[in-house]
């Protein structure tokens, strides 16, 4: 129990396990919280668990059913992805057809559904009927950093399991584990989600950041912003840097109690967002680059 392969959740899961180990875990549980702290990750370390042939130190990692499922070939753990962004009725309906037979291996079986906001309405409904006379020795593990998205009825047939964002120290951890770092300032703008620290460690620290694009810093120049543009060599460099701009305008909007500024906050948020839907279309970078940055080039203040 004490080399969990996740960090800041000992408490949580070990409150889970104990379920678990006197027969009281409930059929389904919904892991709630922001992206990238680490619900998935419990939620398999719990299925794997569930699985594993030593119950009172499961999972031990060593039996037939741990190897498995390390493996992606466990036949009792069924694990829905989206497919072109959502949980289709089709993968529902193969999932209930193995449902009506027996676990395989392990005594029980798990259902992982990391994305429970991408199920569409008619496989939410096709669930919701599971959910309601859920299978013997059947577990649903879902998780969701959109709860609004999660239809109600979902909600309401699951045990919710609210998860915090990561401390700093944490961050910082899962960081040097895969030989990156931030310096404190950009950690911050991670607001706890490893993921968005990840992707903020891979930012192009040249680029400029949201206080030379829309602060009192001499702005950015056309010759400048069409340079940065021509030097993209992957398109996915933008994600990362995207993202921190996005994250410097959420702080930079909690902290401003003008109502002009955050107004003219929120116009940057948006054609960034703008900006990353055209990318998701495949539009060129190189082209598109230098006209969102010049869409900064004046400081925040002659905008209003």
């Amino acid at each position: 129990m004490s080399d969990l392969p996740f960090l800041a959740h000992g408490e949580t899961y070990r409150r889970l396990d104990q379920m678990r180990l006197a027969g009281r875990l409930p059929h389904a549980l919904i892991f709630l919280g922001p992206e990238g702290v680490g619900k998935q990750l419990v939620a398999r370390h719990l299925a794997k668990a569930l699985l594993c042939e030593k119950e009172s130190s499961a999972p031990c990692g060593a039996c037939r059913s741990c190897q498995q499922a390390a493996a992606g070939q466990h036949p009792d753990l069924w694990s829905l992805e989206p497919d072109g962004g959502r949980i289709k009725i089709d993968a529902i309906r193969e999932l209930k057809k193995s449902l009506s037979l027996p676990p395989l291996v392990s005594k029980v079986r798990a259902v992982l559904i990391a994305e429970a906001h991408a199920l569409n309405a008619a496989a939410a409904n096709a669930l919701l009927k599971t959910l309601e006379e859920p299978p013997p020795a059947t577990y649903f593990l879902l998780a969701s950093h959109a709860a609004g998205w999660v239809p109600r009825t979902i909600l309401s047939r699951c045990q919710k399991v609210r998860f915090s964002p990561l401390p700093d120290p944490a961050l910082a951890e899962i960081l040097r584990a895969q030989g990156k770092a931030l310096d404190p300032r950009r950690l911050r703008l991670a607001q706890g989600s490893a993921r968005l620290a990840l992707l903020l460690s891979e930012a192009p620290e040249e680029w400029p950041n949201l206080e030379r694009l829309g602060g009192d810093a001499e702005p950015l120049g056309l010759d400048e912003a069409y340079a940065l543009g021509q030097s993209l060599n992957e398109a996915e460099r933008l994600t990362p840097y995207l993202e921190s701009l996005l994250l410097e305008a959420h702080r930079r909007l909690c902290a401003e109690s003008s109502a002009e500024r955050r107004f003219a906050l929120l116009t940057f948020a948006e054609r960034i967002l703008e900006f990353r839907r055209e990318m998701r279309q495949n539009a060129n970078p190189k082209l598109h680059l230098p006209r969102l940055l010049m869409f900064f080039k004046e400081p925040l203040e002659s905008r209003l």
